[in-house]
């Protein structure tokens, strides 16, 4: 048993000596700190501003995130269709019901469109109140959507057709086709997106139909990369946000590409201005604006030199605060920088008369609090913080014995007993308890009885041959005593590998990979402890041999997939388990090993995760107890190579 701490001659409780301290030190803080009161509302009006100006950039980040990562989304969502990889017309319901739920549902989405590596194209179109394409092609009242292809006619000529869909997305009309000279393969969204094999945005540019300033994200189809779906996104809804979230009524914002060009402007006028200077290539030339707007050459300027974070410039007797935050949470607008400019002024005057009026009390109250937690922390830290090492050597199943705690203080004596017990039963109980496993479920945040969540995992199953056979001819002491050294090795052997071994089952191992610790490489670690295992367990079996001892070949099953993992049990025992036909799958394929004369099985699903890590032999498919469907079966071997079977 470790020393208890010894309680001293005189000790009180903490609210004794906490009433005293603050007594004593309320006595001696007598006078107002008006000097001090003011500083601080100062500061508080200067983190206004910068609270205010972080706002406005989280908003203009968050509406920049939400008008293209979704739409981002939704064009990898179309390049990874199976409809989307054949050039129309074939699949064309499939091809227009998709692309139709886009344009209707998505703000903020001018069209979407997918063009192919022999020339054909298709795009949707909304037809909403506001969209520009309805005037260009004259479509009907009753139109929510137009649908536009470009196919070859008989002689393989280009023919574009136009058709009006209803608010259900039904063709209500059909435009006559007609001939056409444009050929996706040209554009720049089809070339950079196929160059990259990856999802790409262009620069800003103006759309010939409609005149619409627009960025295109694209992205190659995941099965056929000369297939690229796209999508046309406004940027005068950029602009249009920029001015309702402004921070103030004389603030400015901007957004810079990549080269540091004005692209977004929160003025209308100016922003209707800007998409009008675009060039002939699309670049806008923001020289234009200079003269209607005097912070953009002073933005530029300190663009080009402090590139990010904050500054502070003065014009016309005003100070403005300016903001640069670069944009790097999406990939496709990696380089871009939203600006924000804004007089001090505007933010400054109310709360600097507010702060002084609150903060000649409270910065009294403030600075009192503080020389009392500073005194408070000179008389308890030392203990405090020995008692709180000491509860972290318990968490991290540290069960040393820490030197006695003395004070003078009864809740940390009593503390310090009770930590001092607590680690004691730990201790007790720790050795019926993986550690390994407590470990990760307190890293894993899952102590909480109710919590179960849905993983992928990747499970093993071990078995000894012929262990019941072993038993009956042996001792149970000497059975005990190779089962013991048997579980060492395979208990090494899963650590090793990152896994967590769940439970002994008799004379069998259930471990997991992925939970309750996530491992992205799961399927892999898995089969690499399977392997290790076989050669450590020959070992073991070479030992067992020579000291004329019975062996213990052993037999290994792995499964990848969904299974619910969490702690199950009743409200006062409680296990971390894994349900779900995974586990049975990992079992059943660890007793198929009779069947095939294998030692390590696996399902298609972990091979498929491997890649070709190791060598997979095709055994076929089979049914397993409790399952309906048949497994195919795997056989594993170590190396790196063809994959039979496949």
């Amino acid at each position: 048993m470790p020393e208890q701490p010894t309680r001293p001659a005189w000790t009180r409780p903490l609210r004794v000596h906490l009433s005293v301290l603050l007594v004593a030190l309320l006595l001696l803080v007598t006078l107002p700190q008006i000097w001090l009161s003011y500083q601080h509302g100062r500061k508080a009006a200067d983190d206004a501003i910068d609270v205010a100006m972080a706002a406005l950039s989280d908003q203009i980040i968050d509406h920049y995130r939400l008008t293209f990562s979704d739409k981002l989304t939704l064009v990898q969502i179309g390049s990874a269709l199976e409809s989307m990889r054949t050039a129309p017309p074939a699949d064309l319901d499939e091809k227009r019901s998709y692309l139709f739920e886009v344009v209707t549902r998505s703000r903020k989405l001018d069209s979407i469109f997918a063009g192919y590596p022999e020339g054909r194209f298709m795009r949707m179109v909304g037809l909403g109140a506001d969209s520009a394409w309805r005037g260009p092609l004259n479509a009907p009242e009753d139109a929510h959507a137009a649908m536009q292809t470009v196919v070859p006619n008989a002689e393989g000529e280009p023919q574009s057709r136009w058709t009006f869909l209803d608010a259900t997305g039904k063709p209500v009309s059909v435009r006559k086709a007609e001939p056409t000279d444009y050929d996706p393969r040209q554009s720049d969204w089809y070339k950079q997106a196929v160059a990259a094999g990856a999802s790409v945005a262009t620069k800003p540019y103006r759309m010939a139909a409609t005149g619409q300033y627009v960025k295109t994200v694209a992205d190659p189809h995941a099965e056929s990369p000369g297939v690229v779906v796209a999508a046309d996104i406004p940027l005068a809804a950029i602009g249009a946000f920029l001015t309702k979230e402004r921070i103030s009524t004389r603030s400015e914002t901007y957004v810079f590409d990549d080269e540091g060009r004005l692209v977004v402007h929160s003025e209308p006028e100016l922003m209707a201005a800007l998409m009008a200077s675009a060039r002939a290539d699309g670049t806008p030339d923001g020289k234009a604006l200079l003269e209607h707007d005097p912070l953009l050459p002073i933005v530029e300027k300190q663009l080009a030199k402090v590139g990010s974070g904050q500054a502070h410039f003065s014009l016309a007797g005003q100070t403005y605060e300016l903001m640069f935050v670069p944009i790097s949470f999406l990939s496709v607008l990696e380089g871009y920088t939203i600006a924000v400019a804004a007089p001090q002024s505007d933010f400054t005057r109310e709360i600097e008369e507010e702060l002084r009026r609150e903060l000649t009390i409270a910065g009294g109250i403030l600075v009192a609090g503080l020389l009392l937690a500073l005194f408070l922390s000179r008389a308890i830290t030392r203990r405090l913080a020995q008692l709180t090492a000491e509860a972290l050597r318990i968490k991290d199943l540290d069960f040393s014995d820490p030197p006695p705690v003395r004070s003078r203080i009864s809740e940390i004596v009593s503390l310090a007993s009770a930590i001092g017990a607590a680690r004691t039963a730990i201790r007790s109980f720790g050795h019926y308890v993986p550690k390994e496993l407590v470990n990760r479920i307190i890293a894993s945040g899952l102590f909480d009885k109710t919590q179960a969540r849905r993983e992928e995992v990747t499970v093993l199953f071990t078995d000894g041959k012929d262990f019941t056979t072993i038993s009956e001819a042996l001792e149970p002491e000497e059975v005990v005593d190779m089962l013991s050294s048997y579980f060492e090795v395979i208990n090494a052997g899963v650590e090793a590998h990152g896994g967590t071994i769940i439970q002994f089952i008799g004379d069998a191992v259930y471990a997991m990979w992925n939970a309750p610790s996530p491992d992205p490489d799961h399927a892999v670690n898995a089969c690499r402890c399977a392997l290790a295992l076989e050669q450590s367990i020959d070992v073991f079996n070479a030992a067992q041999r020579a000291a004329g001892k019975p062996e213990l070949p052993t037999r290994f099953g792995l499964h990848t997939g969904a299974a619910v993992v969490g702690n199950v049990g009743a409200r006062d025992r409680l296990q971390y388990t894994g349900i779900g036909d995974t586990i049975n799958v990992a079992s059943r394929l660890e007793g198929l090993n009779k069947t095939f004369g294998t030692s390590i099985l696996t399902s298609r699903e972990t091979r498929e995760r491997c890649g070709e890590a190791f060598f997979f032999e095709a055994k076929g498919e089979t049914t397993v107890k409790g399952r309906s469907r048949p497994v195919e079966v795997f056989a594993l071997s170590a190396g790196v190579g063809p994959v039979p079977g496949d």
